[in-house]
């Protein structure tokens, strides 16, 4: 009997390792990276970047309006903070829910400021531009920051939406809303 014992004891042991590489086997071929090209030496550079938006608020409403009017001067900073020689990448809109004025009655003009002197900002609007009624998203621009940036580098915004006077009868644009936030996002390019 203590043989058979022995055996099955053996067995088990030997089932177990077999078992054991088996895994780790499989495991390392799962998880195992090949390089294919030439043999010179390739540098792999892991790098971790944050973006950081701050405004007080990112919904902006507004309700009977008069012609000249400013809706919102929104004021809101990104600060980019890279480990690496890498892009950080970020993107603004203005997300409508609901415009009730008419195409064009709304405007809005950006100011950009690069308050770091690193990578480029979004694009400042010369001319104010019109913002359609309904529901939409308009891209207000891509900005970038240059890795490495340790300490973080700063650009800021002003997002000044207004009822647009054209010195003709706009009483059609009289009690009407206006409901819309900001998003920033970062992009992979």
């Amino acid at each position: 009997m203590t043989s058979g014992r022995g055996s099955t004891i053996l067995l088990t042991i030997i089932a177990v390792a077999t078992l054991l590489v088996a895994v780790v086997g499989a495991t390392f071929a799962y998880f195992g990276a090949t390089m294919r090209g030439d043999n010179t030496p390739k540098t792999i550079e892991v790098t971790n970047g944050t973006l950081l938006v701050e405004y007080n608020n990112s919904s902006i409403k507004a309700s009977n309006l008069n012609p000249g009017d400013v809706v919102v001067d929104k004021n809101f900073t990104v600060t980019g903070v890279i480990t690496g020689s890498t892009n950080l990448n970020y993107e603004a809109n203005l997300i409508i829910n609901d415009n009730t004025y008419s195409d064009g009655a709304l405007v809005y003009t950006l100011t950009s400021i690069n308050k770091s002197n690193n990578g480029s900002t979004i694009v400042a609007t010369s001319e104010p531009v019109a913002i359609p009624s309904g529901k939409s998203t308009i891209a207000l621009g891509k900005g970038v920051f240059a890795g490495p940036t340790t300490n973080g580098s700063t650009h800021s915004y002003i997002l000044n939406i207004t009822f647009k006077n054209t010195g003709e009868d706009q009483s059609n644009d009289l009690g009407k809303s206006f409901d819309a936030q900001l998003s920033v996002s970062q992009q992979k390019k």
